[in-house]
């Protein structure tokens, strides 16, 4: 049986499958041949076990009949337009979050030092004015968290202005916790401020966005780790 963690809320789900399986077992648990011509393009094997994983969570959770397309600009959607859905992997794990009623944006993100090598890339003056004074530890978890988020905010909003992320994304001063949200404020929107989400696992963080009607809101928690040790 697969390992994943699902959490529900109103209107929509987030889960992350811990992938243990190889692309073959991912194949056959799939049960289609609609995605054939799509797989002959991955042939790293971790690759295709991520993409597949994806898919076989789409199935699960949403309907054997819902099949990942991808519009001009790259973004996911389903091609029975059941619901909006974002999807991400990073090492060993595969994430697809779903709204029903409003577009939705998830990312995760292996925990590595590698982040700190490009964080000049992403990481505002502001942002850096509070993440510098943490120790080690903390600065690479505001590191991840803030590429993490700025990931799934441009995934949410699907627009070249969201591709700056220093220009498009600030992070308000937050406290690092194992779980909870922080406010961002967006540059193309008057630096209007929104919610991102975003929980810590030992191996990866995870963050996501949802909104309705433009309004953009948090749910009060994630998932339990169910399958994720």
């Amino acid at each position: 049986m697969p390992k994943y963690a699902h959490h529900t809320f109103e209107g929509g789900g987030i889960a992350v499958w811990h992938i243990t399986e190889t692309a073959d077992q991912l194949y056959a648990m799939l049960g289609t041949h609609l995605y054939d011509r799509q797989l002959e393009g991955i042939r790293n094997e971790s690759r295709r076990a991520e993409w597949l994983a994806v898919r076989v969570l789409v199935a699960e959770l949403l309907g054997t009949e819902s099949v990942v397309a991808y519009h001009q600009t790259g973004r996911p959607y389903l091609s029975d337009g059941n619901c909006h859905i974002s999807i991400s992997h990073t090492k060993g794990y595969a994430a697809l979050a779903y709204c029903y009623d409003a577009p939705i944006g998830i990312d995760i993100e292996q925990v590595s030092p590698r982040v700190s090598r490009v964080a000049h890339r992403f990481v505002t003056s502001e942002e850096a004015a509070y993440i510098d004074k943490c120790d080690e530890r903390d600065r690479l978890l505001y590191q991840l968290l803030g590429w993490s988020a700025k990931e799934a905010l441009y995934k949410f909003f699907d627009v070249a202005e969201g591709a700056d992320f220093q220009k498009a994304f600030n992070i308000l001063p937050y406290a690092l916790e194992t779980q909870g949200n922080f406010s961002v404020t967006v540059g193309f929107l008057s630096n209007a401020a929104i919610l991102v989400n975003y929980q810590l696992f030992p191996d990866f963080v995870c963050t996501w966005v949802m909104g309705t009607q433009g309004i953009l809101s948090g749910t009060d928690s994630f998932f339990l780790r169910r399958g994720m040790r």
